[in-house]
């Protein structure tokens, strides 16, 4: 596997040397892990690691300036050519991401059943469904907005979303919903009190 090759600008150079310094960490490691895909982008989890405490099996990709990048295995065909900014009125790190939300073909299609025929009717009221991944033969969703904590979340899961996927795609034996819906904050129905 070929190290991802990793842009950062002067100004999220000067930020993470600011927090590094904070924190008495001037050799910690910025680590970049991918947590999923939402809207049409990835999500991200940055945070800084100290040195010696990184991840087994986690890429050490070494940047300029003594900057160290710690990336998980599983995200790093998804950072090749990534540029890290910083916001200039928040300080906050950004990543611009060239690449695609999908290398594997079945991961993609499912992506795209998801957002041309299920999303736009769970939008009608308020939800979506996302794609977290795909792995043995599960595909993985979050349903979020209106559809997390909503009473009608599992019917709408097992007679529309895992129908349809499990239909289109054979290779598809389950659908599982790692959405916490305890935490749904505008449910479209009100989960029953039990």
């Amino acid at each position: 596997m070929r190290e991802p090759r990793i842009a950062i600008t002067d100004f999220a150079l000067t930020r993470i040397e600011q927090v590094r310094a904070n924190r008495k960490q001037p050799d910690a490691s910025v680590r970049i892990a991918i947590t999923g895909r939402q809207d049409g982008s990835f999500s991200y989890d940055l945070s800084l690691v100290p040195s010696g405490e990184e991840r087994a099996g986690d890429v050490l990709v070494d940047g300029p300036d003594g900057i160290r990048f710690t990336l998980p295995l599983a995200s790093v065909p998804y950072l090749d050519g990534i540029t890290l900014d910083a916001d200039h009125s928040s300080g906050a790190l950004m990543v611009d991401n060239p690449n695609p939300l999908w290398l594997d073909e079945l991961a993609r299609n499912v992506q795209q059943l998801l957002d041309d025929e299920i999303n736009p009717s769970v939008a009608m009221h308020g939800g979506h469904i996302d794609l977290l991944d795909v792995s043995d033969g599960v595909a993985y969703i979050h349903m979020g907005g209106g559809c997390q904590g909503c009473g009608m979340a599992e019917v709408t899961l097992g007679q529309g979303v895992r129908v349809a996927i499990m239909d289109r795609f054979p290779l598809i034996i389950e659908v599982r919903d790692t959405t916490d819906h305890a935490q749904g904050a505008n449910p479209y129905y009100q989960a029953a009190k039990k």
